[in-house]
C-alpha cells in the first residue's frame, strides 16, 4: 500500500496490514477518509465484487460513503449493514 496513506490509517500498525487479509478495513477506511488517489487505488488493487462484498457488509462506513456505495453500485438499503444497523438502533432524546 502507498505510503502516503498512512496517515488515513493513524490508529493502525501500518506496516502490518496486509491487503488481502485485512481488505475490507483498508477499502472502509480509504473511501471514508481518503481522497481521489485513494480512490483510485482501491479500484485498482481490489475487484469491484470485493468492494461491493465491502459496502454491503462493513459497519465502518459513515453516511456519505455508504450512500456514494450504494448508488455507484446500484445496491438496497436492504442488504447494506449499515443501514441495518442503523435502523436498528433507537434514539431517545431529552428521555
Amino acid at each position: 500500500m502507498p505510503e502516503e496513506f498512512r496517515k488515513y490509517f493513524w490508529d493502525t500498525e501500518f506496516e502490518k496490514l496486509d491487503i488481502k487479509k485485512n481488505m475490507k478495513y483498508i477499502i472502509s477506511r480509504l473511501y471514508c477518509e481518503g481522497n481521489l488517489n485513494c480512490f483510485k487505488w482501491v479500484n485498482k488493487t481490489y475487484t469491484e465484487q470485493e468492494i461491493i462484498e465491502t459496502a454491503k457488509t462493513s459497519r465502518r462506513l459513515n453516511p456519505v460513503t455508504a450512500n456514494f456505495l450504494k448508488n455507484i453500485y446500484d445496491l438496497k438499503k436492504e442488504e447494506m449493514q449499515y443501514y441495518i444497523n442503523n435502523e436498528n438502533m433507537n434514539y431517545t432524546f431529552g428521555g
